[in-house]
């Protein structure tokens, strides 16, 4: 025989009371709504050492992976059904649809194939209990059964709740297929003999039709036939802001933490007491942050709650009760005031846990062993927490692991990071060439939990499927920047096999490369990762010649690429960036061939005038250029001879580097001042947009330098100079700007 409990997922009413209906009724089986496929995970989710929130979930195999879950609560229902029959050592089971029937439909729909689902017409049931009530679900259902103090009248006002639902909601085919599986399910624990009586725990929604004996029906969803995908399923810590509804778990609490308050009320015999936990909660936070909240003003909105939940007809007030009282006394009548301590109170931020042993895939197991050998476990947390690492040998300590965890972390976190396992974000850091420090932001979230199982796919480890992700994305770069990237990631992660792999490509590409700025973009990719491999304890002397290999490509391709326009002088000055630093940090680079490029860029009338501004700016920094040979340049490129928007783009170019030494050369914005005088209107336009764009990356301070170096020059006091900086522009000023949306600047 079979006896039925309609239950509302997250509510701690169904919870408490169904242990009540378990104790008289006292089933050989439980039968609840879940996957009929994973009975395997009942066990490990009763676990002692199983702390909740935490989900199952199931997946496909194959990418692209879909994915279906399970979450459950301390006050869940059908959680609490599970551990009573673990107590009781009855036998518990799932009896809704299996998880590889759910992903199968998913997949279906996902094809374009025809689903299921039927278009819902009309007004939602939800929609229709608003109108009429005046009240939200959720307020709804917290003034009407939450609230509940007697056995009987709740199991009665749950059973017609679910049966009104149900009268007035349109029909959906893939509910009417859930619920002939699970009186299948039923009917065949029914006729096995095994059990004197079944306790069967679905949603309220679903216990009316389950109950039912429609087997006409049954056979036209044809139950035994089931579509199918290849799947495997785990259990995973869970977080209460993912249970949320706030989150779009469209079956998820509106305020688990709030809820969690209410569960504990009630096993507590205190139910009364909920709203001043709450308003006491929200008051601490308030105070913990900087925030004034007075024991009066809790008491105030306490006696304004009640009044409120008598006013809109419940016996204790609910949620939203609650909500605008404390918005009212605490937040003074504004709820932004209030809103994180609402978050915090209502939402949480609890995270479950299991024990070791319990989740299925080799690579979650990993993962956790990883967190606990490198001492991480503490940042698996759903609030960001910051982790600053020395990547240098530590010698006050005296294991090898010891002495190198910072390294071995960071090693983790990239192999995280290429996996797309969003763990860990590296941030940036004011002193870029310390390299030998990383900053990282950990935060975990079940979605990071999803994303290990996803990685599961291709590896069994961490490290094994960081070296094939690597592999795979090598084999799929076409460009030589792309690869030189990877083998940098390869070096981040400590995978010297997959250096090895990324190094080999790199040669090939480089040997048919014609783009300078590729091959110089490159060479600082490999400069970074010799000049500090020896930091992350990869041997990089095979890297060597491989920088010597994309330097002579380099210069040889230079002369034919710095004939171009401003986008593609845009990539060449990062190469030729990339290729100086490297040359002041390698002795086996021929710093003279490098050197005697620039002199002659730097004089070219061929190149495009903002390489060759550039040109000069690297060998003013190196000091390999004469003051005397450095006016005659400034003096032909800033002439009347030379077309007003080179003239400009030419020291647009000049001023990318060794800026302070440009602005202490009181030459320079003489001849500029000069140059900028003897042009006629038209030709001041295109100089005008590229001394705006030069000047947008200077500094207030330098900005103000230069305003002083250029009233000097035109006889202006400093004083004078910087009024006029300073001052507002004119109308007259402002439409001239104007104006010069109508000019054709090409490629200026």
């Amino acid at each position: 025989m079979a006896v039925f409990y309609g239950v509302r997922h997250f509510s701690p009413a169904c919870a408490y009371y169904i242990t009540e209906f378990l104790d008289r009724e006292d089933p050989d089986l439980v039968l609840i709504e879940g996957p009929a496929d994973l009975n395997g995970l009942i066990g490990p989710l009763c676990s002692l050492d199983t702390f909740l929130p935490a989900a199952i979930l199931a997946y496909t195999d194959k990418s692209p992976i879909k994915t279906v879950l399970y979450p459950f609560a301390e006050f869940s229902p059908e959680y609490r059904a599970m551990k009573w029959a673990a107590d009781k050592g009855a036998e518990v089971r799932f009896c809704d649809l299996p998880s590889f029937c759910v992903l199968a439909m998913q997949n279906n729909e996902e094809n374009g194939q025809e689903n299921s689902r039927d278009e819902c017409k009309g007004e939602s049931v939800y929609t229709q209990l608003e109108r009429l009530t005046g009240l939200d679900n959720d307020s709804f259902w917290e003034y009407s059964f939450e609230a509940c103090e007697e056995y009987e009248d709740f199991l009665a006002a749950v059973e017609e709740y679910g049966r009104s639902l149900r009268e007035f909601s349109a029909d959906i085919e893939e509910n009417s297929l859930r619920e002939a599986y699970m009186r299948r399910v039923i009917h065949e624990a029914e006729q096995s003999g095994k059990y004197g009586k079944i306790a069967v725990i679905t949603g309220a929604f679903h216990t009316a039709a389950v109950k039912e004996q429609n087997f006409t029906d049954d056979d036209r969803l044809k139950t035994d036939k089931l579509p199918e995908t290849s799947s495997k399923s785990t259990l995973m810590p869970y977080s209460y802001y993912r249970l949320s509804s706030v989150s779009g778990y469209g079956a998820g609490s509106k305020a688990p933490g709030y809820y969690e308050i209410i569960w504990k009320k009630r096993l507590s015999g205190r139910l009364n007491e909920v709203s001043a936990e709450y308003l006491t909660r929200l008051a601490a936070y308030q105070r913990e942050n900087g925030y004034a909240a007075s024991s009066a003003e809790v008491i105030e909105a306490l006696r304004l709650s009640e009044t409120l939940a008598s006013m809109r007809g419940g016996k204790l007030a609910n949620l939203a009760d609650l909500r605008d009282s404390a918005v009212t006394c605490l937040g003074h009548g504004s709820f932004g005031e209030i809103s994180l301590a609402c978050a915090n109170v209502e939402i949480g931020t609890k995270i479950g846990s299991l024990p070791e042993g319990t989740v299925c895939t080799s690579l979650q197991e990993d993962f956790n062993r990883e967190l606990k050998d490198l001492k991480l476990e503490r940042f698996r947390t759903a609030a960001s927490m910051e982790l600053e690492l020395d990547l240098r040998e530590n010698l006050r300590v005296k294991s090898e692991k010891s002495a190198f965890l910072d390294l071995n972390r960071s090693f983790f976190l990239h192999r995280l990071k290429i996996l797309g396992i969003h763990f860990g974000e590296q941030q940036t850091r004011s002193q870029d060439n310390a390299t030998w420090a990383e900053m990282w932001k950990l935060r975990w979230s079940p979605e990071t939990e999803i994303e290990i199982v996803e990685a599961s796919l291709i590896g069994d480890t961490v490290c094994q499927a960081a070296e094939l992700s690597i592999g795979r994305r090598l084999v799929q770069a076409d460009t030589l920047i792309k690869t030189g990237e990877i083998l940098s990631d390869a070096f981040a992660c400590g995978l010297p096999e997959a250096v090895k792999t990324a190094v080999s490509a790199v040669q090939s590409l480089a040997a048919g490369c014609t783009s300078a700025a590729d091959c110089g973009s490159v060479i600082g990719i490999l400069s970074s990762i010799v000049r500090f491999g020896s930091i992350r304890r990869i041997d990089s002397s095979p890297l060597i010649p491989l920088m010597q290999q994309l330097f002579l490509r380099f210069t040889l391709e230079l002369p034919y690429s710095w004939v171009c326009d401003k986008l593609a002088a845009d990539a060449l000055v990062t190469g030729i960036l990339r290729v100086n630093d490297a040359c002041l940090s390698h002795d086996f680079l021929d710093d003279e061939r490098f050197l005697d490029l620039m002199h002659e860029l730097s004089d070219s009338d061929m190149a495009n005038p903002y390489l060759s501004g550039f040109g000069c700016a690297v060998l003013m920094e190196r000091g390999k250029i004469s003051p005397e040979a450095l006016s005659v340049l400034i003096s032909r490129r800033l002439s009347h001879g030379t077309p007003a928007g080179d003239g400009a783009l030419w020291f647009e170019g000049l001023s990318k580097k060794n800026r302070r030494s440009l602005i202490g050369r009181l030459s320079v914005w003489e001849k500029l001042c000069e140059y900028i005088s003897g042009l006629d209107d038209e030709e001041f336009k295109p100089v005008l947009v590229c001394l705006r764009r030069t000047f947008s990356e200077f500094t207030p301070a330098e900005k103000a330098d230069i305003g002083e170096n250029i009233g000097e020059a035109l006889g202006i006091s400093r004083e004078n100079a910087s009024e006029f900086i300073s001052a507002v522009m004119t109308a007259e000023e402002e439409q001239t700007l104007d104006e010069l949306d109508d000019f054709d600047f090409g490629d200026i």
